[in-house]
């Protein structure tokens, strides 16, 4: 009697336990991270940039920073959608249900061009310090930088653009394989001509 009594309480704590992990899992995912606006971070690193390059008398660099690469769980929202990222993984989107291929594909798209402009921005600054200072390759790197912020942010609009059908998730797992990756350099041949960025495999 009292081993099917233990068997019974095991039960019930099992089930309670699996009901309750779905609301502990996103609860646990609200409390406790830090919560950015990505496309106000865009904006502030452009106009940090535009405003050192119009008044040098300053001598301040702009700080480089990255906006997905964050290893502690931070909310980044860009046009509406709220992204989960942790140890530079995008690990959901908030009302969303992604496969981790798709959330992988996602990572891989917005890494590329935040890694991008974090190199670039450290590149222009660094030239800056140089015993020859070479304005012309400093013009062109910052360019680079202000493309590939553009690049970031068409990028975040165009997966929002995705979830505003009737089915989001599904339309977003159908359609961000076939997102091309910026090509940052065929980007800037072209930017003269066209306002969207030129895309390869």
């Amino acid at each position: 009697m009292k081993i099917a009594k233990s068997f019974a309480l095991v039960f019930l704590l099992t089930g309670s336990l699996s009901y309750l992990s779905t609301p502990l899992l996103a609860q646990s995912m609200q409390t406790g991270l830090d919560r950015l606006n990505g496309n106000a971070l865009i904006e502030q690193l452009a106009d940090q940039r535009k405003a050192f390059n119009k008044n040098h008398s300053n001598h301040i660099l702009p700080k480089s920073a990255y906006i997905i690469n964050r290893e502690k769980l931070t909310l980044i929202s860009f046009n509406g959608l709220d992204y989960y990222v942790k140890n530079n993984r995008v690990i959901g989107i908030r009302g969303l249900k992604l496969s981790d291929t798709v959330l992988s594909q996602i990572t891989d798209k917005l890494l590329l061009l935040d890694s991008t402009q974090f190199k670039q921005s450290e590149l222009s600054n660094m030239e800056h310090f140089s015993p020859k200072v070479d304005f012309q390759k400093i013009r062109n790197i910052d360019r680079q930088f202000m493309l590939t912020l553009k690049c970031l942010s068409s990028t975040v609009r165009d997966i929002a653009a995705l979830t505003k059908n009737e089915n989001p998730s599904l339309t977003v797992e159908n359609n961000i394989a076939k997102m091309r990756l910026p090509n940052i350099d065929k980007a800037r041949e072209k930017s003269k001509e066209q306002t969207l960025v030129s895309l390869v495999k």
